[in-house]
C-alpha cells in the first residue's frame, strides 16, 4: 500500500499536433503545436489516465524546470486512441499521467516532430526524477492533515 501511494507512472509517447491541412479535426483552444512543449493528454472517457492530481504534479515539475506544457483534449466528434496509462492505472492504483511529444501525421509514413520537444522531454524527466519524491511527500502530508 505504501509503495503504491509513493509511486507515479508516466505513460509517455507522442501526441497529435494540429496539422495545418487538417486543423478542423482539432478542438478549438487546444491547438497543440510542434516545438511548443510537451503535451498533457486528457480524455473524459478515460482513454487517457491523466487526472487532476497527476496533471498537477506534472505542471509543478514543468514550471520549475521551465518546460512548456500544452493540453490535448480530443474533439467531441472525433475518435480517440488510447495508451497503456489507463490499463496500468486501473490495474495497480498508481497515480498516472499521459504525456506526449507533439507530432503531425501520427501512424502515417511521414510522421513529423520537433527537435526542441525532445529537449523538453529530457528536461521534464530530469525534473521528475529530482523532484517527485519531495512533491509526493508534501501532497501525502497535506492529505493526512486534511483528513484528520
Amino acid at each position: 500500500e505504501r509503495t503504491i501511494q509513493r509511486s507515479f507512472f508516466i505513460s509517455a509517447d507522442m501526441a497529435h499536433a494540429v496539422h495545418p491541412n487538417y486543423s478542423e479535426k482539432h478542438q478549438v483552444n487546444h491547438d497543440v503545436g510542434i516545438n511548443k512543449g510537451i503535451v498533457a493528454k486528457v480524455n473524459h472517457n478515460q482513454r487517457y489516465a491523466s487526472d487532476l492530481v497527476s496533471t498537477s504534479i506534472l505542471k509543478i515539475i514543468a514550471e520549475k524546470y521551465k518546460v512548456p506544457l500544452q493540453e490535448f483534449v480530443v474533439k467531441n466528434d472525433s475518435a480517440c486512441g488510447s495508451t497503456i496509462g489507463p490499463i496500468v492505472s486501473s490495474k495497480t492504483g498508481i497515480k498516472t499521467v499521459d504525456v506526449g511529444a507533439p507530432m503531425w501525421g501520427m501512424h502515417s509514413i511521414r510522421e513529423t516532430g520537433g527537435v526542441i520537444d525532445g529537449v523538453y522531454y529530457r528536461d521534464l524527466f530530469t525534473g521528475f526524477y529530482k523532484e517527485f519524491e519531495h512533491i509526493n511527500h508534501d501532497l501525502l502530508n497535506q492529505w493526512v492533515n486534511y483528513t484528520e
